[in-house]
């Protein structure tokens, strides 16, 4: 009772919580981790408290720690290659056998055969013990649940099956239970019968196994002739009356199965217990739920049927139909009454189904009704407890059930592990959630790909590259490696924090335990060994990248071939080695020339990519003017000026010359600050006919204004306009940028009236220049000039930086709400919007202060201040 009152009174704290975060509340993800609201830590304390206190009641003696011990002697292999060893081990347990600590054994290794067989004939040959028919019974049926049947026939046909054992059981009744279970029952009833001519018979148990087997089988004539017998010796009891129910169902009788059960409810209850069950089973598999329901409420009426195994099936059909959508209220119904022990397993059915749906309020009340009625937790309660902790975000308490694992006999299943990483993962506590993952390799648990990318990409996130490295190397030790890590983000964490070695010693780990390379994992590599300028491991590596079929990129290959150039001195094996393999591989020959040139070109190895370039010749192709232009670019890119133009004078007395090798000589020159040059060559284009592209003009006009040449600057955009371009966004910029350093521009700009008047966008830019360079007076706001300017060309975020300093210089104020217009208009304020508006907060600082010292009564010639 006592414990009662301290569960309800926890109860109204925490259910309010959780009832109300239920819907918030979620698993947590590989890719995005929930944050998860937190009940009260006092509240979370005492559940804590009572759960353990709830796992640790009447725990049998030896069910936790030994048998645990017993599991682990029996999973793990010898060093050695003994596989007996375990003998050894197991004896030097002493353990003191007996018929129910076998059985507990047996339960408890059933769903690993191997353990469950070793561990049975282990035991069959200590001195202190005898196999019972239990015990026969027990293994027969953990055969025949796996689908061994030919394992028991085998067993029972061998002349020396039963050697060691027949001092315990007789023969002939372990071979009528063993052919029973498994099936064989044309064979038991052939040893049933020379036991009764040798004038031996069952007993009541071994009558109750054939009886059962001869149901399963469907030899409902033979049942009865068995059921006479067993009538006849005065055996009939609970489970004879059970079977029976059993027959009447296997049959379809069901309303002769209920007409039987109610025959007995005055003489003999338990009877009808016994068989209530079975029938509730049938009725809920036919849909028949009302008419189970109320041949439930009919016998419960009685008072002296035990109910529990009936509620516990009924409850495990409703569970499976969906059919139990209010639980809170189920509950508050099932609580009152008496008799109505529901088994352990209908709870953890339930709560397993309401953690799926994440309906974490009510799992927490079932788990506070079972502490209330007194429900001994298993296993799977255990771990059900510990994934409700981990759903609701009570990291603290689930890390305290999960460390006293020890104290309250709790196992983890793999699944629980994963939560359990997961959640400590999502709250950022990723060295205990590496202890956890290691704790769960330690027991041989296999968390799954998902759960060991979480694990290590948080490592990798938090700073810990090298705990996400060990916890890779100890994977792949013990074979526990997933072998599909695409999510994994191990090798981009030591490729950026520049331990490329480790990142490949991963990579090699990963190809041995069957773990394919990606494409990011790849690409990081490749790129880690490019910050270090390793080119012949660059190299490699994307030779392997494409012999395990991927294509890299274009600016991949020329990143890699740029590092390959880079670190060659004389000796060129390595770029030689690679471009045969490209040659190989790509049928676009003369294209993979262009590239091993465009890569030279960009490690500033213009004699490399000159070697290449002539190669294409020698071996029999044409150069295209693509790889005309690519040399050309890698001469002027590396300010060989000379080699540059001789190479072009080549191509043009070969007639080679294109408009584009025009453009790359202009723009060449112009950035190796060869403007003259550069000019010739424009004169030049324009005397054969030939369009400057826009980009010459662009450049022009910027380095001649750089140069304070803005005759010609502004004769070059006259030129760009009469052709009937429109000015662009950078022409522009320039011609404004310029205007606010120099009077100059607009000067020139005055000359060119017969341009103004023909075409209007020149002679508002023209008025631009003027305003800008302090010439003309602007009419209106300056902050709205952005609609003049759009007149003339098109606007970008350069062309509002210009004017917001514009505007700073002559009304701060007014900044601020220019950038509300930028926003409005959808352009993205940039680092240099940043620093002009903290210009103008500086100057309207500057501002009130002085104004304050004013009011003060403070000499303000004392405390002008600069701005």
């Amino acid at each position: 009772m006592l414990l009662r009152r301290r569960i309800l009174s926890l109860t109204a704290s925490l259910r309010s919580y959780n009832h109300n975060t239920r819907d918030a509340l979620s698993p947590p993800s590989s890719s995005n981790f929930s944050s998860y609201a937190k009940p009260p830590i006092a509240a979370g304390d005492i559940l804590i408290r009572e759960v353990k206190h709830w796992f640790k009641r009447d725990a049998p003696p030896q069910s936790h720690d030994l048998i645990n011990r017993i599991c682990d002697i029996l999973k793990s292999p010898s060093s050695d290659g003994d596989d007996r060893a375990f003998y050894h081990h197991l004896t030097s347990l002493r353990l003191r056998l007996t018929e129910k600590f076998v059985l507990d054994v047996l339960n408890h290794t059933r769903y690993d055969l191997h353990s469950c067989l070793k561990f049975f004939d282990w035991a069959a040959h200590q001195p202190s013990f005898h196999h019972t028919r239990a015990t026969f019974h027990a293994i027969f049926k953990i055969l025949r649940g796996a689908n061994h049947f030919r394992l028991i026939v085998e067993f029972l046909d061998g002349s020396d099956g039963f050697e060691g054992y027949r001092h315990s059981l007789r023969l002939c009744d372990a071979l009528v239970i063993g052919y029973a279970v498994a099936g064989r029952t044309d064979v038991a009833l052939q040893h049933f019968g020379h036991m009764r001519f040798r004038g031996l018979d069952l007993d009541t148990f071994g009558y109750h196994v054939l009886l059962n087997a001869l149901v399963e089988e469907k030899c409902f004539d033979t049942v009865d002739v068995i059921h006479d017998q067993i009538s006849a010796r005065g055996f009939v009891c609970a489970v004879t009356h059970s079977i029976l129910v059993k027959k009447l169902c296997r049959q379809g009788e069901l309303d002769e199965a209920e007409a039987y059960l109610r025959a007995l409810l005055p003489d003999d209850p338990d009877g009808c217990g016994a068989g209530l069950g079975i029938l509730i089973d049938s009725l809920c598999s036919q849909e028949k739920f009302q008419k189970a329901t109320k041949l439930l409420d009919d016998i419960k009426v009685v008072g002296t049927v035990p109910m529990d195994r009936a509620y516990s099936i009924w409850i495990k059909s409703l569970i499976g139909a969906g059919l139990l959508d209010n639980i809170e209220g189920f509950l508050q119904q099932i609580s009152p009454l008496e008799g109505c022990e529901i088994e352990v397993v209908r709870y953890n059915s339930l709560i397993s189904k309401l953690l799926k749906e994440n309906n974490l309020g009510s799992v927490y009340d079932i788990l506070t009704e079972m502490m209330v009625r007194g429900v001994l937790p298993n296993k799977k309660t255990m771990n059900a407890a510990l994934c409700f902790f981990c759903k609701a975000g009570l990291v603290d308490e689930a890390l305290e059930l999960y460390r006293s694992r020890s104290e309250i006999g709790f196992a983890p299943t793999s699944m629980s592990y994963s939560y359990l990483v997961r959640t400590l993962c999502a709250d950022r506590r990723v060295e205990q959630a590496y202890d956890v993952f290691k704790g769960a390799m330690d027991r041989g648990h296999f968390l799954g790909a998902k759960t060991f990318c979480i694990l290590a990409n948080a490592l990798c996130w938090n700073g810990k590259a090298e705990m996400a490295k060990e916890l890779v190397i100890v994977a792949s030790e013990r074979d526990a490696l997933p072998k599909f890590l695409g999510g994994c983000k191990v090798i981009p964490a030591l490729c950026d924090a520049g331990k490329v070695d480790d990142a490949i010693l991963i990579n090699e780990l990963f190809n041995r335990s069957g773990v394919a390379t990606t494409f990011g994992m790849f690409v990081s590599l490749i790129y880690g060994t490019i910050r270090l300028m390793r080119g012949d491991k660059a190299a490699k590596l994307i030779v392997r990248m494409q012999e395990k079929g991927y294509t890299p990129t274009y600016s991949l290959y020329r990143n890699v071939i740029r590092c390959v150039c880079a670190m060659e001195s004389g000796d060129r094996s390595c770029f030689t080695t690679l471009l045969n393999y490209q040659l190989s591989r790509w049928e676009h020959k003369v294209g993979t020339y262009n590239l091993f040139i465009e890569g030279a070109g960009f490690a500033g190895n213009p004699k490399l990519a000159r070697l290449v370039y002539d190669l294409i010749g020698r071996n029999g192709f044409t150069p295209t003017l693509d790889s005309n232009i690519l040399m050309l670019q890698c001469y002027l890119k590396n300010e060989r000026i000379a080699d540059a133009l001789h190479f072009f004078y080549e191509l043009r007395e070969k007639g080679e010359v294109k408009r584009r090798l025009y453009h790359v000589m202009i723009v060449g020159l112009c950035r190796g600050n060869r403007l003259d040059d550069a000019m010739h060559f424009l004169e030049e284009m324009k005397g054969e006919g030939r369009h400057p592209s826009i980009e010459c003009y662009e450049v022009l006009v910027q380095k001649l204004c750089n140069r304070e040449r803005y005759e010609e600057a502004v004769g070059l955009v006259n030129e760009f306009r009469k052709s009937g371009r429109r000015i662009t966004s950078f022409i522009g910029n320039v011609l404004l940028y310029n205007a606010i350093k120099s009077k100059g521009v607009y000067e020139a700009w005055t000359r060119m009236r017969d341009v103004e008047e023909k075409i209007p966008e020149m002679k508002a830019l023209g008025e631009l220049i003027g305003v800008f360079s302090g010439r003309i007076e602007m009419e209106g706001e300056l902050k709205r000039l952005d609609e003049v300017i759009e007149k003339c060309y098109p606007l970008d975020m350069y062309t509002y930086n210009m004017l917001l300093k514009r505007v700073v210089m002559n009304q701060a104020e007014d900044a601020f709400e220019l950038v509300e217009r930028i926003a409005r208009r959808g352009y993205k304020p940039n680092q240099r919007t940043e620093r002009i508006l903290d210009r103008a907060r500086r100057i309207l600082g500057n501002l009130n202060s002085r104004a304050n010292l004013v009011r003060s009564g403070w000499d303000s010639r004392q405390g002008q201040l600069e701005y």
